[in-house]
């Protein structure tokens, strides 16, 4: 599932990478036509807006359905383990009626050898029902283990995603607006904050 998820991943990232270019470009480019002053840029805004609302709709279409299938198919199999589960109760269940129904029908002489075979039973059935249950929660915990690191996977790696594009995003955006005299008063300010910091 995560192989098929990445491979989707590494054919959409160039389309995608274009859109959130051309878009950051573009409220680059509307922004520096802008009249000068301080003031909001309402088309700049706007574009913005919509490249951000593109992006989310974006991310949302391409993850939904693999976490989704992911999720379902986790659910399915641990249905059928439990199910395979019920499946071993009823049959040690089944075999435990059975030690009853032929140490019920022994004749009196031999009670004493049918007390102790019933008790066997009794203590072999709980045996059994226990280490059921015991499995069946360890199951479900491992799992539930997996399925929140199979989503706390898919988390971080849409994390790193988005990260290494917005850095990449910021970095073309500042390429864009940075002057001279703003390198050199951002030179003069990280010596002066290096100098206090001493």
């Amino acid at each position: 599932m995560r192989a098929s998820f990445k491979h989707m991943a590494s054919k959409l990232i160039f389309p995608f990478s274009g859109l959130v270019l051309f878009f950051a470009f573009q409220g680059s480019a509307w922004a520096s036509e802008a009249e000068g002053g301080h003031h909001l840029n309402w088309t700049d805004f706007t574009y913005r807006t919509i490249a951000f609302l593109i992006l989310a709709g974006f991310l949302v279409k391409v993850l939904r359905k693999p976490l989704a299938n992911f999720l379902n198919s986790r659910r399915d199999e641990i249905q059928r383990m439990l199910k395979e589960l019920e499946t071993k109760t009823a049959e040690a269940q089944k075999k435990n009626a059975e030690f009853q129904v032929r140490l019920a029908s022994l004749e009196q002489d031999t009670k004493k050898i049918v007390d102790e075979l019933i008790a066997d039973g009794e203590a072999e059935k709980k045996k059994i029902i226990e280490a059921a249950q015991r499995q069946a929660d360890y199951i479900q915990q491992q799992a539930h283990i997996a399925i929140q690191q199979e989503v706390q996977a898919a988390r971080d790696s849409l994390k790193d995603e988005v990260a290494e594009m917005s850095v990449s995003a910021a970095e073309e955006i500042l390429k864009k607006k940075m002057k001279p005299n703003d390198q050199g008063r951002l030179v003069r300010e990280f010596m002066t904050m290096v100098v206090e910091a001493k």
